[in-house]
């Protein structure tokens, strides 16, 4: 499939061949939005918006597009846009976008159940290479080879990382990098072992209350 192109490209082909992170990469590779490119983002987002309403329990669906959004207003700051296109008006419209796909994924219930997410496929390798990397992160397409996943799967597991608080995602010079947030930031201190009783010390009888409390 050809690449996409904001300039000649119409929004259904988005639409409907495109996912989140081709939207994305369109944006990130203006200097600023034009007229063109913010009419056919707002199509393409309301449209993957009512598809993902319309199935509420595809949590990695609505995670990715509520990153998206986000992701999008931060890589084109409204200090850098044309007045004359009321570059807000249209990023207030996504952002109430996003606190409805929110509300409908809250009464679609845990999709911030972290025991849940965490419990999903790919996540227990994602956290351990996550944290091994620190606070440095790591490259997403480093993270597409050594998960083995492709880019529109590894988009999915990082949304739904990203959407419960265990990831964090920013952009350093052409990278894109990931890094452990939350509860994946703070490793779990390694086990000690206890040390061995030498015998001659461990009582041959319990003391006096043990034997009903461990009953």
């Amino acid at each position: 499939m050809n690449e996409f192109d904001f300039s000649v490209d119409s929004p259904s082909r988005l639409m409907m061949e495109g996912e989140p992170d081709d939207l994305f990469d369109l944006v990130e590779r203006l200097p600023r939005w034009n007229l063109r490119a913010l009419e056919v983002a707002g199509a393409t987002v309301a449209y993957w918006t009512s598809t993902a309403l319309g199935n509420p329990r595809n949590r990695e669906g609505v995670g990715e597009l509520r990153s998206l959004i986000r992701r999008m207003q931060v890589i084109q700051p409204l200090d850098r846009q044309d007045s004359a296109l009321d570059v807000a008006g249209h990023y207030r419209q996504w952002n109430g976008m996003v606190t409805v796909l929110e509300a409908s994924a809250h009464l679609s219930d845990q999709h911030r159940d972290t025991a849940e997410i965490e419990g999903r496929a790919h996540m227990k390798e994602l956290r351990e290479i996550l944290r091994s990397a620190g606070a440095d992160g790591v490259a997403t397409l480093s993270l597409q080879g050594r998960l083995g996943l492709s880019k529109a799967r590894l988009s999915q597991v990082l949304a739904l990382a990203e959407a419960a608080g265990l990831i964090a995602r920013r952009k350093q010079g052409q990278q894109k990098l990931v890094s452990a947030a939350g509860g994946w930031a703070q490793a779990p201190a390694p086990g000690i072992a206890p040390k061995p009783i030498p015998a001659s010390v461990i009582p041959l009888a319990p003391r006096r209350g043990m034997s009903k409390l461990a009953a």
